[in-house]
């Protein structure tokens, strides 16, 4: 076929016609109203998980991978679990905890293939992997010690880490997912009653060579290790009572030492009341700047509790009890102390009528009526006339496993029926299912483990 040659440029006109065949067509079309389409449970969970527990419970280094597409796939899908099993913890849907089961199947098969390759192993999105789905074990199971599943994904990490070398962890979020998985790991063997490993303990070291060695939270996790560690020497029956008593005395001391050491920053204020309320102990209450510092406080109170507990028990077991008689006497003070101050800092999260009353959506502030001491708010199902955020929400739970250990103390009776209160409202009050199951372990006087109650109430996956 001969060719014909180019067109005649000059003959040649392209015009853009894309406006006027698109009103053509809009004419044409019937008329709507845009439709919003609901969010799946997915995308739900995942927005609620970065909104309200990512930042606020430590996780920063996890922000950059909001978005699906910017994670490997075993990485979305951990994510994916955790979110799902956040969702189910604080809405109970069983479709998301459904899910949630199944997106971490699917993880933990990824995962394993991704450690397959040694280039892959050593990333940064493996090890928060693994941390995720350590995260979503604590989360989803309540009867976990004892479990292997409980405590392989920390120990996995923590290999992870070994493989690595600790040499590799430089940058700001490298530095901060080592953090993470050493406070995990310590506090997986306080639980468990397990020893802290070597490996650990270099994890440790390297940590406070990159901070000021006088970090409260530094100083709390390496005594959180010397803890953990005599506990599993009494569980393993390597100590007798004398060197037991020893050993807890100075442990205690350090641990009040670090109490009257902290920073300005890790202080809280004093409010004095002239009336009494439910919602407090005693005619005053603590308030804290920072919710992680008052968690972080209530994990020392509750570890010099159950220390001073256990060192009551042995110096009644000795047969030299007499000499221990003021001891016992310190002991049950320090206790009663510590209760006090675990009951003083619950007002500022629970009393929505009056010191937890900022903690409220502010269209709601207005909405309530100015407090009169014999003034209880009662407007709606559970005893509340107003919603609460999230993050209110989980400052509330976190308050539940260290009220327990006050409640449970034998040295200090008069708490337990406050504590009860407590729990009872805060489940009606709050919607938290878990503060009247652990309410019913009180009453019942079945004197649960503490370590059994922490583990049942998602041990540290909601502690910061």
């Amino acid at each position: 076929m001969p060719c014909s040659g180019y067109r005649d440029t000059q003959q040649l006109r392209i015009r853009n016609e894309s406006q006027s065949v698109a009103r053509k067509v809009l004419k044409q079309a019937p008329h709507f109203e845009p439709l919003s389409l609901p969010l799946s449970i997915d995308l739900q969970a995942r927005h609620a998980f970065f909104a309200y527990y990512v930042t606020s419970k430590c996780w920063d280094f996890l922000k950059p991978y909001h978005h699906p597409t910017d994670s490997p796939e075993h990485l979305t899908l951990a994510i994916e679990a955790v979110s799902l099993a956040f969702l189910w913890h604080q809405v109970y849907s069983d479709a998301a905890l459904a899910t949630a089961r199944e997106r971490y199947i699917s993880a933990l098969r990824m995962t394993n293939k991704t450690l397959r390759s040694p280039r892959e192993a050593t990333k940064d999105t493996t090890l928060m992997a693994s941390l995720l789905l350590d995260l979503f074990e604590k989360i989803t199971d309540c009867k976990p010690r004892n479990n292997k599943s409980w405590t392989s994904h920390v120990n996995g990490a923590l290999a992870l880490v070994k493989f690595r070398g600790l040499e590799e962890f430089q940058g700001p979020s490298e530095f901060n997912i080592l953090v993470r998985l050493s406070t995990h790991y310590i506090i997986s063997c306080v639980a468990s009653g397990s020893p802290v490993p070597d490996t650990l303990d270099a994890v440790q070291a390297y940590i406070g060579n990159r901070l000021n060695g006088q970090d409260p939270m530094l100083r709390l996790s390496n005594l959180m290790v010397q803890y953990a560690n005599l506990r599993s020497e009494v569980r393993r029956g390597m100590l007798s009572n004398d060197e037991y008593i020893e050993l807890s005395m100075e442990l205690d001391g350090n641990l009040k030492a670090l109490d009257l050491e902290l920073p300005p920053y890790w202080q809280y204020s004093t409010i004095f009341l002239d009336h009494s309320s439910d919602r407090t102990f005693d005619l005053h209450f603590d308030s804290y700047s920072n919710p992680r510092v008052c968690q972080a406080r209530n994990i020392l109170r509750v570890i010099r509790i159950l220390l001073n507990e256990s060192l009551i028990k042995h110096c009644l077991a000795s047969p030299t009890c007499d000499k221990y008689s003021i001891l016992t006497g310190i002991a049950r003070d320090n206790i009663e102390i510590l209760a006090g101050e675990i009951c003083a800092c619950v007002p500022q999260y629970v009393d929505c009528d009056d010191a937890a009353r900022h903690r409220l959506p502010t269209s709601e502030k207005s909405e309530l009526p100015n407090q009169t001491p014999n003034h209880n708010l009662d407007l709606g199902p559970g005893g509340a006339g107003h919603t609460h955020t999230p993050n209110h929400q989980l400052d509330c739970y976190t308050l539940i496993f260290p009220i327990y250990v006050a409640g449970r103390s034998k040295a200090v009776p008069n708490v337990r029926p406050w504590v009860l209160k407590q729990l009872h409202y805060i489940s009606g009050h709050f919607y938290v299912r878990n503060a009247e199951v652990v309410a019913q372990m009180l009453e019942r006087e079945t004197d649960v483990s503490p370590w059994e109650v922490y583990a049942m109430l998602g041990s540290y996956a909601f502690a910061s």
